[in-house]
């Protein structure tokens, strides 16, 4: 059993080639529908990045050990394989992305899962409550969680499966109740509030966001590569906000919460710079030499 790759940073706070690869394979590849990509592309957009190219092939060569890509030979060339899993895998990340993009009004209906793991499945219930997080849901207690979101409930609900947990699994979609004359549900009454302050610690969100407007407030690209490298770099470090921000409806959030105006930031940025970038990937991705050796010939 394969849980979901790891997408942690270096402990210096820089990305890992294994993050910034797993992050090429779902904004390039996966978004535009494909599942297979040359391998010497994904070395020169790594490469672009800052990662050395030994680090990018272990990096790659430890995905594929563990069952989430395979090679496919082309004459003297590689192309990498994703497996159906990893593209499921990285289909309900971009689509968690996508969804932050637009603010939808909420309709004032939590989804709740009711889990009870037996403690011999302690692997697979790690693999999904990281998911869990991920796809925006907080917890009320052991074995207690809730979303506003019902997004993700779809790939949730596959992973939960997959792994042999279905049948501790309870799935629920419900309301809080509200005291007469309260607000409406959707309206974010005290009650709903009062949830969301307990299934989630917004406080330790803050500096997430504080540090993604610092990062990315006056960036700008020049040229096709730079576009490709600034959105690859704008896409990983929103989605590593996403394991402490559960994106909650703006009702439920404080006034000045800064997660607005990440938000506002990361569109602005990735609609800047993403036809350029995928400009630049698309020569890339078109040749199955490396780039050194396509200027030699």
């Amino acid at each position: 059993m394969t849980t979901a790759p790891r997408t942690r940073r270096r402990s210096d706070g820089s990305p890992s080639a294994r993050t910034l690869l797993l992050t090429v394979l779902g904004e390039y590849v996966g978004y535009a529908g494909a599942d297979r990509v040359w391998s010497a592309a994904v070395v020169d957009a790594l490469r672009a990045c800052g990662v050395e190219e030994t680090a990018a092939r272990r990096a790659i060569t430890r995905l594929t050990h563990e069952g989430w890509l395979t090679t496919e030979p082309a004459g003297r060339f590689t192309r990498l394989v994703m497996t159906p899993r990893l593209v499921r895998l990285l289909a309900s990340w971009t689509a968690r992305l996508r969804r932050a993009m637009e603010e939808t009004p909420w309709d004032g209906t939590w989804q709740q899962l009711l889990m009870r793991v037996p403690a011999t499945a302690r692997t697979e219930r790690a693999a999904v409550e990281e998911q869990l997080a991920f796809q925006g849901f907080g917890t009320l207690g052991q074995g207690v969680w809730i979303a506003a979101d019902a997004g993700g409930i779809g790939a949730l609900r596959e992973l939960v499966e997959e792994l042999g947990l279905g049948a501790h699994a309870t799935w629920l979609t419900c309301r809080t109740a509200s005291a007469p004359g309260a607000a409406v549900a959707g309206d974010g009454s005290a009650a709903d509030r009062e949830l969301a302050a307990h299934a989630w610690d917004l406080d330790a969100v803050r500096p997430l966001h504080a540090d993604f407007l610092a990062r990315f407030g006056g960036a700008r690209a020049d040229g096709d590569e730079e576009a490709f490298v600034l959105r690859t770099r704008l896409v990983h470090a929103w989605r590593l906000t996403f394991d402490k921000d559960p994106r909650l409806p703006g009702v439920l959030l404080p006034p000045d919460w800064l997660g607005h105006e990440a938000a506002e930031l990361f569109v602005r940025t990735w609609l800047d710079c993403h036809e350029a970038a995928d400009r630049w990937w698309a020569r890339l991705d078109r040749d199955p030499r490396p780039v050194a050796a396509q200027r030699t010939a």
